[in-house]
């Protein structure tokens, strides 16, 4: 009985393995695992790459200065009698700004001009006179006398003319707190003034960017304190050593002011743009990342995919510049790559 019972069981057993053969065999080939699932290609988003120029730029910041500046001092000593600046005043070149008493001077001038004019008619006298009436060396020392006349007046209307302190170029004066009666020692300040036309700002860029400074080069200024201004110049001036310390080197751009409405002292923001080099630039939703680093998938003509291997550049927006074996018109897949393995096979589906 307990033989039966074992045959029983068995034929059992084999009759449903025999059933479930059967429904395997009426099931379709995807859902079997067969080789029809590994034939559907996975669906994803392609761009072709593009090439641009990639351009660099160079912040710093800086302060102004005028292109001419200098704090007025007096030469000689002496009493003011005049004041004929205000502070913030626009003056001319050459434009008299502080008078001191040079009534001492005017009269040595005075006194030189009559003593020229003496020497002068000697010498005009002799000349009318016959050869044989005034000797030769008479005719010489007239006019060495009308010769010493005539620098004897030259210092003196030198010495008067120190006397008035005028502007050395067309500039904003400075403030000032001389009065009329003041006494000015040799070298005392009188007040500042600034040639502010145009504006020279230093500032410092770093080693790896020394080479492409060159004067002449466009920059782009900002005030710190009104960013939403720029004010375009041009590189003016490059230093020839870079500073061992900050390994840095100082350059000078130039603003033209011609409105006087920058002043100087200002902190500016510089901003440069270097001529870059072409670069592929992919879509920043093309970019795969695993532990070797950043990726794109570029797809063949075969509609299959390959790595390559990118370094990022500069990122704009939603577009990236990347330095990658990639040329212009290279496939590369944007929205569906998180899965994909290397010659795997895809196909285009609409953005």
């Amino acid at each position: 009985m307990r033989i039966v019972a074992v045959r029983t069981i068995g034929f059992s057993a084999l009759a449903l393995l025999g059933l479930a053969g059967l429904m395997l065999n009426t099931l379709p080939a995807a859902a079997q695992g067969g080789p029809g699932r590994g034939n559907t290609a996975p669906a994803v988003t392609i761009e072709d790459v593009k090439v641009e120029r990639i351009n660099e730029r160079v912040a710093a910041v800086g302060s102004a200065r005028a292109r001419q500046h200098v704090t007025l001092t007096t030469r000689v000593a002496g009493v003011i009698a005049e004041v004929t600046f205000e502070g913030g005043q626009l003056v001319e070149a050459d434009q008299p700004l502080v008078r001191l008493n040079d009534d001492p001077e005017s009269i040595a001038v005075e006194t030189a001009e009559a003593q020229r004019a003496q020497a002068a008619d000697q010498v005009e006298r002799y000349k009318r006179l016959n050869e044989g009436t005034v000797t030769r060396v008479a005719v010489a020392q007239a006019e060495t006398a009308l010769k010493v006349a005539d620098a004897a007046l030259r210092r003196a209307r030198d010495d008067l003319g120190r006397m008035t302190i005028k502007a050395p170029f067309k500039g904003i004066m400075g403030l000032s707190s001389l009065e009329v009666g003041d006494y000015l020692a040799v070298g005392s300040p009188i007040a500042p003034i600034d040639d502010r036309t145009t504006l020279l700002i230093e500032f410092t860029v770093p080693e790896a960017v020394v080479s492409q400074m060159k004067v002449g080069l466009p920059v782009r200024a900002s005030l710190v304190t009104r960013p939403g201004e720029p004010y375009e110049g041009k590189i003016q001036a490059v230093d020839t050593r870079i500073d061992p310390v900050t390994r840095t080197l100082t350059v000078r751009a130039e603003i033209p002011n011609p409105d006087l409405k920058l002043i100087p002292g200002s902190t500016f923001s510089i901003s440069i743009r270097l001529p870059g080099n072409d670069a592929p630039v992919v879509p920043a939703l093309a970019i795969q990342w695993d532990r070797k680093g950043a990726f794109v998938w570029r797809v063949t003509e075969e509609n299959a995919v390959e790595r390559v291997n990118i370094a990022i550049l500069s990122r704009d927006a939603d577009r990236v510049h990347v330095d990658a074996p990639l040329k212009a018109g290279d496939r590369v897949v944007v929205e569906g790559g998180a899965s994909l393995r290397p010659g795997q096979t895809v196909r285009s589906q609409a953005s």
